[in-house]
Formats: structure tokens, sequence, C-alpha cells
């Protein structure tokens, strides 16, 4: 269940990134991946973006912005591919013969990540809307995205371990007290727990598909376990259907929300 943590900072080819993750609730897996910026060079933009991403990515007036878009984008459709190649070998198993489910491989000028009302990831394929959804964040030189079945409520975000970020988050979101307590009594370092309290937050709003738009205090935890492999396991205080997965690196936190459609 857990991401191939380094394949957020290493290096390696993109084929062997997307990670498959079984979350129990969901009616599938999910699909994994993440993009960095040293992946541009190999692959520029124009390989993978259709031409309504490229007009959304040229329109950023300045160069990090930009990379940001097109990394975020570039792992939504590694994970979008491999979870589409899972779904073809296992209608396969099924029924005898692989079923035209999403694009072909590395066919991704053909799949089309928009955005909803909300300003949430929408999926289409050769405008068609997908049988997968996905949800992205991305960072200074760092994109990642998780898939999962359309329908499913999953969100997933990233934050670079930083003091200045956390003392916002620090001054400017209002802790409950069970993440006050959890904060005191955490042997993780001030910094990457209020990090984690806040990428936990933002996945939720993610997976309820408001973001940040709803007030900040609804999104709060109400519990959260540290595994010894860095690995934290949440549950929220007034969404206790929904669950929290994070997972804490030496760079950066990562979240992921998930419950019932």
């Amino acid at each position: 269940m857990t991401p191939d943590w380094p394949t957020l900072f290493a290096p390696r080819p993109l084929g062997s990134r997307p990670v498959e993750l079984g979350l129990s609730g969901l009616a599938g897996p999910a699909w994994f991946a993440s993009a960095r910026a040293s992946d541009l060079v190999a692959l520029p933009p124009a390989a993978f973006l259709t031409t309504a991403e490229l007009a959304r990515a040229g329109a950023f007036k300045f160069g990090q912005p930009r990379e940001n878009f097109t990394l975020g984008r570039l792992a939504g459709k590694l994970a979008l591919e491999r979870g589409h190649l899972r779904l073809r070998e296992r209608a396969a198993d099924v029924g005898g013969r692989a079923p035209s489910v999403g694009p072909p491989s590395g066919a991704w000028r053909e799949v089309e990540i928009g955005n909803g009302e909300r300003g949430e990831p929408m999926v289409s394929e050769a405008g068609v809307a997908s049988a997968l959804g996905v949800s992205l964040s991305h960072v200074n030189g760092l994109g990642v995205a998780v898939a999962f079945p359309a329908g499913e409520r999953v969100g997933l975000d990233l934050e670079l371990i930083d003091d200045r970020r956390a003392e916002t988050v620090r001054k400017g979101v209002p802790l409950s007290a069970e993440e006050e307590a959890w904060l005191k009594a955490t042997s993780l370092p001030e910094a990457t727990a209020l990090l984690l309290l806040w990428t936990a937050r933002e996945s939720l709003g993610k997976a309820l598909g408001c973001g940040l738009a709803c007030k900040w205090e609804m999104l709060a935890l109400r519990r959260i376990e540290v595994g010894g492999d860095g690995v934290c396991a949440g549950q929220f205080l007034h969404h206790p259907q929904f669950r929290c997965v994070s997972w804490v690196g030496s760079e950066a936190v990562m979240s992921l929300a998930f419950g019932p459609a």
C-alpha cells in the first residue's frame, strides 16, 4: 500500500513509477505516480499535453507555475495509463479478450485532464468521460497524482517540508483540540507534523469536491497514528466515513484521503 517513496525524489524511468495502492473501502485499487522537472528534458510537454492543456500551460506568466502544472498533468497521465492497463488486463481475464478501455499505452495526447466548476480534475479521452478519475498535486519541481475508479471520492495533496510554510499553517489554520494534542505528543518535527495536518485536510477537501472552499475546521482530523515506516493513518473529526493515509519523506509530506462514493 506504500508508494515507493524514493520515486518522489530520485529520477527513474517513467514506466517504472506508477504504483498500485489497495485502499480498503474503494470499489477498486488506485494508482499513484510522480514526475519531476528532470523528466521534462527527455519528454517535452508537447509529447503528452493536449492542445487545450498546452494553451493553459502557456497562459502562466512565470516559468515555475507552468512547470508545476505540466508536471501534475504528466503524473496524472502516468497514473491513468497504469490504471487503464490494469482494467484491460482484468477485463481480459474475465471475458477472454481485452476490451476497448482507455487509450493505448503512451497515447497521452488523447487524454485530457480539465477542471470542473470547483476546479476539480475532470478526465476525458477523445472527448468521452473516462472510466477513471484523478487527483493531482504539485510543488516546485515535483508533481504527484492518484488515479481511481470514476465516481469514487479520493483526494491527494503534497507539500515540501519547509519551516516558513509550516509557520503559515500554524498562524493561519485553526486546529482542533485533537490536532493540538497530537502536535504536543508526536515525535515528528513540528514543521513536518503541521504540514502533515495541512496535507491531510487539503486531501479531504479534494475528496469532498469542495477543495478549501469549505470551512477549514470542517476538515479537521480526530486521530492520527504514526507508523515506524513513515506511514501515518488518520481519521477525520467531522467526516468519520473518510480515512487518510500520509507518507512522511525526507523532503516532503503527502496525504491521500478517501471515502465512500
